[in-house]
This record gives C-alpha cells, sequence and structure tokens, in this order.
C-alpha cells in the first residue's frame, strides 16, 4: 500500500505545482484545501473484465446512486452462472438497449482470451479497436477501463459531463483536453469529480 500512497503524493504534489504554474488558481485552492486520492483505492480488483465493463456500461448516464443499487441486483443475476435472458436484466432496472448491451458482452468469447496483464501491454490504438466493436462501448467508457481496470494513469475523460464542468469552473473551457496535467490526468480526472461532489 504504501507504494500506491506515494504515487498518490507524486502525482498530487505534480498537479499542485502545474496548477500553480499555469496560473489555474481555483484548482491550486482547491487541491490545497482537498485530501489526496489514490487511484488504488478506485479499483475493484476482484472484478473479471466482463463484470468491471458491464458495471460500467450500467453507469453510463445514470446518477451514481442508480447505477449501485442496478448493478448490486445485475451482480447478484450474473453469479447465479445460469443463462440470462435480456428479460431478467430488464428485471434488475436496465433499459431495453443497456440490457442488450450487457447481453452482447456475456456472450462475447473474444473477450474471455485476454487478461489484464495482456491488456496493460496493448497500446492505447489496440485497446481502443478492440473494445470499440462490442456494442455498448464508447470512447467514455473504454477511458474507464484504462483508468480502473488497467490503472493508467494519464487518462482525460474529455466527453464526460462531470469533467466538462468542472472544466469550466477550473480552466474556462468545456473542452480543455488537460495536457498540461500529463503524465496524471487520471488523477486530476479524480479531483475534479470530487470538486463537483463538495
Amino acid at each position: 500500500i504504501m507504494v500506491s500512497n506515494a504515487q498518490s503524493l507524486t502525482a498530487y504534489q505534480f498537479l499542485l505545482k502545474t496548477s500553480k504554474n499555469k496560473k489555474h488558481h481555483q484548482l491550486n485552492k482547491f487541491l490545497k484545501d482537498t485530501e489526496i486520492i489514490s487511484l488504488d483505492s478506485r479499483l475493484n480488483k476482484n472484478l473479471s473484465l466482463k463484470f468491471f465493463i458491464i458495471k460500467t456500461i450500467i453507469s453510463q448516464q445514470v446518477s451514481t446512486g442508480a447505477a449501485a443499487s442496478i448493478w448490486k441486483k445485475t451482480e447478484k443475476l450474473l453469479n447465479q452462472k445460469k443463462r440470462i435472458s435480456l428479460k431478467n436484466l430488464r428485471d434488475c432496472g436496465l433499459s431495453r438497449p443497456k440490457a442488450s448491451y450487457v447481453n452482447e458482452v456475456l456472450s462475447n468469447q473474444y473477450l474471455d482470451s485476454f487478461t489484464k496483464k495482456d491488456l496493460k501491454k496493448m497500446n492505447q490504438a489496440d485497446v481502443s479497436d478492440l473494445f470499440l466493436k462490442i456494442k455498448g462501448i464508447g470512447p467514455w467508457t473504454i477511458g474507464i477501463i484504462q483508468m480502473f481496470y488497467l490503472e493508467q494513469e494519464d487518462i482525460y475523460l474529455t466527453g464526460d459531463l462531470g469533467i466538462k464542468k468542472a472544466g469550466l469552473n477550473f480552466f474556462k473551457s468545456e473542452n480543455y483536453e488537460a495536457k498540461d496535467y500529463s503524465p496524471y490526468r487520471t488523477y486530476l480526472c479524480m479531483y475534479l469529480w470530487r470538486s463537483l461532489n463538495d
């Protein structure tokens, strides 16, 4: 655990210094006032790739609370190992399109051939190619997989509504790509999300 804490501290100090140099005063003040976030604390290490993807699909465009409640029911269903129908998924609270996306992920045997180690070795373009072929997975979902499944530290979710909103607050633009904050943009996203909850 010490290693991840050291990494979180390194990332935090880098963001603090960059926000000062770039005169992002509000962000700098927010970072000074908030607790350090560790990427490790956000990872769900016991989820398989398929379960992680399904959980992420569930969380698309719904509130955190709703996503957690739907995921709880869905996970229970998935763990029963029986054949799962669209109706079963709909009964967990999934919309019709999401139920069909989840079904597609479940029946995708190609995904079973990848370990986390394999995926970590792949470059960004290959990871995107692999996942974009799957219905229901777009750039946002891929970003979440890279951040919280593959533990990549330099992902910036430009398409995320929360990130756009926080970007407007701190950078006066919703299309800021935060290149100045590379190689720790995943951490930056986590702080931006937190700023919206505070």
